[in-house]
């Protein structure tokens, strides 16, 4: 048993938002109470007693959306790749990645992404994987990779026909085989959605197949509307807006996550209310692909869940969030946005989506919760309240002040050092599957990744 306490409190439980001077018990994989230090260290003498020293003890924080593949290219230049437009930058860059990764690769990226995410606070995370190359078995090593670490993580692989139907084919295999692999096997920090790349690099028959193979087991998590040329070919092939076609192929609903949603219009934005379902702003790579800024705040009046991810652009939610808030801020011309989005966005909304997925009440420290806990290093010269808390953390932390990660009771990360895994031992071979993967990315011609939308694959 464990009792986190000696800092300031801040547990998302409308009922007991904040203590000055608290503590949490944590008992087996659950918190067993929250309260005040002086009283919890009476009513658990035994404990073993972590030290927040002053700093802040906070639920784990939340990734909605991220790509664990891509995290082996930090650092590389590929030959020739100077993109005049979001597509050229998918073609170049994401898409000629995927196609070159072996099995071992997935899973160093793996490792990768989730040690720099329990090192920044978070506690779980989405991954949106992709490996056209061959991609059996590679979601079972990427969740052998999350249990061994110790998070939370939904996993789901990319289908898109923009590859043939071999590929395709492939990638609706292994979403199927993992489904039911989590179906056989359970496991409380392991989740499984169906993915799919975005729809216009999907005909309507590959969605169908989509569906028809998922069989209503899960729901479904893909990229829509992140750019124009989305909305274009859906538009100029199909005669539906993305969304509009996604309705009716059966693809929303409750259990669905549909990242980025920068170029949907107010009926789009409806059909999401109506569905349930929830989408993940990624305000970061948003701005690098320069792609635009989605309609937020109308999603939200709106009442669609808008959650926050990073899209593999980062690993601290944080810095996701500040950027979410300038994003904000200068696409409306107003310096009073922000700060309460960012803050349902990543604070609220993420806890419902990943709870909803989970089974579990997520984001929350209270009894009975699981215990995905963070201790995060701040001193800040002026006042912290409950009021102020959120305005605090956004503006005066970064997810390099995490000082402990704790996931379902077990701590994964204390004063910097990872405690479950070898992080020297895995950063020597990440390097080593990353030197190999860049020299072959480097042989590779540009011509090999040519794709056009006028495309067939089950049809």
């Amino acid at each position: 048993m464990y009792l986190i306490g000696n800092g300031r409190l801040l547990t998302r439980d409308s009922d007991r938002p904040y203590f000055e001077n608290g503590a949490v018990a944590v008992e087996g994989a659950e918190v067993r109470e929250a309260g005040e230090l002086r009283e919890l260290r009476k009513a658990y003498p035994k404990a073993e007693f972590i030290d927040a020293e002053g700093g802040l003890i906070m639920p784990g924080l939340i990734n909605a959306h991220t790509h664990f593949y891509s995290y082996l290219l930090r650092g590389f230049s590929i030959p020739g790749y100077s993109p005049s437009c979001f597509y050229e930058a998918l073609a170049g860059r994401s898409w000629k990645l995927d196609r070159n990764l072996s099995f071992m690769d997935c899973v160093s990226a793996a490792c990768a992404a989730l040690i720099e995410s329990v090192k920044c606070g978070v506690t779980t995370l989405f991954d949106h994987h992709a490996c056209s190359a061959g991609p059996a078995g590679t979601l079972l090593g990427i969740a052998g990779a999350a249990e061994e670490i110790g998070v939370r993580a939904c996993l789901s692989c990319e289908v898109s026909s923009r590859c043939g139907y071999a590929a395709c084919s492939a990638g609706i295999a292994e979403n199927e085989e993992f489904i039911s692999y989590c179906e056989a096997a359970p496991c409380d920090r392991i989740r499984p959605l169906f993915g799919m790349h975005a729809p216009f690099t999907l005909s309507d028959l590959d969605i169908s197949e989509c569906v028809r193979r998922c069989g209503g087991r899960t729901g479904f998590h893909m990229h829509v509307s992140e750019g124009q040329d989305d909305r274009y070919v859906c538009m100029h092939n199909y005669k539906l807006s993305p969304v509009k076609r996604l309705s009716g192929l059966g693809v929303l609903g409750k259990d669905t996550l549909l990242a980025h949603c920068v170029h949907v219009d107010d009926e789009e934005i409806d059909l999401l209310a109506q569905t349930g379902t929830a989408v993940v702003n990624n305000p970061q790579s948003n701005m690098s692909n320069g792609v635009g800024f989605a309609p937020v705040r109308k999603m939200l009046e709106k009442g669609v869940t808008v959650g926050l991810g990073t899209d593999a652009y980062t690993s601290d939610m944080l810095e996701s969030a500040k950027a979410f808030i300038s994003s904000m801020r200068l696409t409306e011309g107003s310096p009073a946005v922000g700060v309460k989005e960012a803050s349902k966005l990543l604070f609220e909304n993420n806890a419902k989506i990943a709870s909803r997925r989970f089974g579990r009440e997520l984001g929350v420290i209270r009894a009975g919760a699981p215990a995905d806990i963070v201790i995060m290093e701040c001193s800040p010269f002026t006042r912290f309240t409950a009021e102020n808390a959120d305005s605090q953390i956004l503006f005066g932390l970064s997810g390099h002040d995490c000082r402990m990660t704790m996931v379902g009771g077990k701590i994964l990360m204390l004063g910097r050092k990872m405690l479950t895994v070898d992080e020297a031992k895995l950063r020597e071979r990440t390097a080593a599957d990353a030197e190999a993967l860049w020299k072959r990315l480097e042989e590779k011609p540009d011509s090999e990744y040519e794709w056009s939308a006028d495309f067939t694959s089950f049809q």
